[in-house]
């Protein structure tokens, strides 16, 4: 009879230990945005991700002694949808939510997005306060979000907004005058509008939509979720020694 219980605890413990294996992080698998100035984005001449964000998954990945795998190529919210489903591990830059929060292991932050109102030149109108986009009709990153406070303020009052993919629908929206304005983070859209010629004929107006944190999302499926506060050690590390700024320089100077 003993040796019967000794043998089934053997199978029993061989089992848990695969089991456990099976849990570890053994790569992670970043999902993120291909056009998201200087924070995460593709290279149109490489073709290849690029960025503070992805900069930063790479020396997380280093840290942790785990591969690093990147996919900037799936719209937005499919993007966000695989690693709710623990498809990806990771979100390689986003805003907090409180509804985000209940699907994500943030870490902790590694950024500050000032979100600005771009309007075409000569059309500016007065901007203090939120209350002052009532009744006017903006444009949007589809599923994107400005922090949870103009979140619930623009469903709370119903602002008129359309959500397109790219920049570049919601700058043609605006020159063809079907929006008033469009909300962008402000060093992505000055960078984009430089690339594209634009910057002298589309212009932010002076006060911030907001300003919110940036930051890594684990899905609390993946069995990375278990590793996030080695990760927010090595974020700490990078902030304390340099390493991250020098990658703020690098895209930003």
């Amino acid at each position: 009879m003993m040796k019967k219980i000794a043998v089934l605890c053997v199978v029993v413990s061989a089992y848990l230990q695969i089991v456990i294996h099976a849990q570890e992080c053994h790569v992670l698998r970043v999902g993120g945005t291909s056009e998201w100035l200087p924070v995460a984005y593709i290279n149109q001449e490489t073709q290849k991700p690029e960025g503070i964000s992805y900069d930063l998954a790479k020396i997380v990945g280093e840290g942790l002694n785990i591969p690093v795998i990147i996919d900037a190529t799936l719209p937005w919210k499919r993007m966000m949808l695989y690693v709710e489903m623990g498809r990806l591990d990771m979100i390689a830059a986003i805003y907090w939510t409180q509804e985000r929060d209940t699907l994500y292991q943030y870490t902790a932050p590694y950024f500050v997005n000032e979100a600005r109102v771009f309007v075409v030149k000569g059309k500016e109108f007065p901007f203090e306060k939120l209350e002052d986009l009532i009744g006017r009709t903006g444009g949007i990153p589809l599923g994107g979000s400005f922090g949870e406070v103009f979140d619930i303020f623009a469903k709370a009052n119903q602002l008129k907004l359309e959500e397109v993919t790219t920049k570049e629908q919601r700058v043609k929206k605006i020159l063809a005058g079907r929006n008033d304005y469009f909300i962008q983070d402000y060093l992505d859209c000055i960078l984009y509008l430089k690339q594209v010629g634009l910057r002298d004929q589309i212009v932010p107006l002076p006060h911030p939509v907001s300003t919110t944190e940036v930051y890594f999302a684990v899905s609390r499926k993946s069995p990375c979720a278990a590793l996030v506060p080695q990760m927010n050690a090595i974020i700490e590390k990078a902030k304390q020694d340099g390493t991250l700024q020098t990658i703020i320089d690098k895209y930003i100077k």
